[in-house]
């Protein structure tokens, strides 16, 4: 892979990644404000809508010093499209018909273990050990974001159950 410097087509797919992210913090920044009566709820997304957005800067860096970077992009163009479109929609519906926590906590974990599959699949190979080290602490992270959302989740409905049985 020496050498090689990042080709137009895999900027674009960084690009959309970094779109995804984003669209991910939009997300969980309109949660926030959502549940903004609950300390917690709040504070666990503004966290996890921090993660997203330093996710971004990361692609927004590696872009940005891609002159110099030899690394290899594999992913499929059609299914980073497609995500893209659906956070564009579920924004768009939680926006129009606003869940319940729990409900939002739910969706949200299906959607990190979604993305935790997608940048399975979403290969980003970097001769820099820099680079390399930065992209798989942001891959290991999501792993952070499920564990966070279902404890809180798994904290509600428990609570929730208590409360119906107690």
């Amino acid at each position: 892979m020496s050498g090689i410097n990042m080709t137009i087509s895999e900027q674009i797919l960084l690009e959309k990644c970094r779109e995804i992210e984003l669209l991910c913090k939009q997300l969980y920044d309109y949660f926030a404000e959502l549940y903004a009566g609950d300390e917690d709820a709040v504070r666990l997304w503004c966290k996890t809508a921090m993660e997203e957005q330093n996710h971004a800067d990361q692609f927004t860096l590696a872009l940005k010093l891609r002159k110099g970077m030899s690394c290899m992009v594999v992913a499929d163009s059609t299914r980073v499209d497609s995500i893209i479109k659906q956070l564009g929609a579920v924004i768009s519906k939680v926006r129009a018909e606003p869940p319940k926590l729990v409900d939002a906590l739910n969706s949200s974990i299906r959607l990190e273990k979604y993305l935790v599959d997608f940048h399975l699949s979403c290969v980003v190979m970097f001769e820099e050990d820099s680079f390399k080290k930065m992209f798989n602490a942001m891959m290991a992270s999501d792993q952070e974001h499920i564990a966070s959302l279902q404890d809180t989740y798994d904290l509600l409905t428990c609570a929730q159950a208590w409360t119906f049985t107690g």
